[in-house]
């Protein structure tokens, strides 16, 4: 049956239900202005603190999560390879807020991968192939030169508050099946996308978040496939995930047997060298690309890059 022109414009209209921006305002956070009109079907459409709220106040629930996953890992073979090699894994996912995270998987006993942080430090190690770890200090120099962050990981769950900067800049905006946060930054004067997040409309839970770096580049795009009950609260259960920072890293992480009233041992968190594994300090790895500042009139440089005074008199 063809949709009348009438219908079709109102439920186009409906996709562009409402638009509502927030400003910066100093001292006292973001300042919402605009309204919410009709949305679909003519219901009522929340605003963005009513949505916030919602969310924070769910993610305020969730402390920890204890969990047995399956993920299915799609990597590149070396460093700036375009060849891909996919791995089908069983593991667990532990997650103590704020700064606790820890992912691994293994097949017949063996591990495969981990990837981890905790408030010092963070790390990726990926064994078949290469049994090399990546690692180095958070809020290192180093960080966003991981492909598979912990920090973003730990983003894609959804499971932490969102509380705009007062000093950036945002846009809420509801359409038929989902309201939009859209968050930007300013970087070095220019105006850059920093997250988006759609929160689904019926149950507020987020269903998609992408994470933006400094040059306005997504570095992960993830869907939140699944909601289930886990005792009292909803929790994602299927996760599907695409980091692109340099290279592409797809992952999809599957959870079973959830406990959120199970504290994990705080000893996963803890890195410890894998046998074997060689390792790549990300932070040095950034000093040494760092270009050599020439050395300043009357001074010669040392023999490991270092400005040292030239003898009196000039050099010979």
């Amino acid at each position: 049956m063809r949709a009348s022109p009438r219908r079709s414009a109102a439920v186009g209209a409906a996709a562009l239900a409402a638009a509502v921006l927030f400003l910066p305002a100093v001292g006292c956070g973001p300042v919402w202005s605009g309204g919410a009109r009709g949305g679909a079907g003519g219901g009522a459409v929340l605003g963005p603190t009513e949505v916030l709220d919602a969310h924070n106040a769910w993610a305020d629930s969730i402390r920890d999560i204890w969990s047995r996953v399956n993920v299915t890992l799609n990597v590149p073979r070396e460093e700036g390879s375009a060849e891909h090699r996919q791995y089908d894994v069983d593991g667990h996912l532990f997650l103590a807020k704020p700064d606790n995270l820890f992912l691994h998987g293994e097949v017949l006993g063996q591990e495969m991968f981990a990837l981890g942080m905790n408030t010092r430090e963070y790390w990726l190690w990926i064994r078949p192939e290469v049994n090399r770890v990546w690692r180095g200090r958070r809020g290192g120099s180093g960080e966003a030169r991981l492909i598979v962050s912990p920090t973003d990981l730990a983003a894609a769950l959804g499971v932490f508050r969102i509380e705009p900067a007062a000093d950036g800049y945002a846009e809420f905006t509801a359409q038929a099946r989902h309201y939009i946060l859209a968050e930007d930054r300013r970087v070095g004067g220019k105006r850059v996308p920093l997250r988006r997040v759609w929160f689904d409309r019926a149950t507020l839970r987020p269903a998609r978040i992408d994470l933006f770096d400094e040059a306005g580049s997504r570095v992960l795009l993830a869907e939140l496939l699944r909601y289930r009950p886990v005792g009292t609260t909803d929790l994602c259960t299927v996760y599907r995930a695409r980091f692109t920072r340099g290279q592409e890293v797809d992952l999809v992480i599957q959870l079973s047997a959830v406990r959120l009233d199970k504290k994990p041992n705080p000893k996963v968190f803890e890195y410890r060298q894998p046998p074997g594994a060689t390792e790549r300090d990300l932070d040095e790895v950034v000093e040494e690309e760092a270009p050599q500042v020439a050395p300043a009139e009357g001074e010669a440089p040392a023999p490991d890059g270092a400005a040292v005074p030239a003898p009196a008199g000039g050099a010979e």
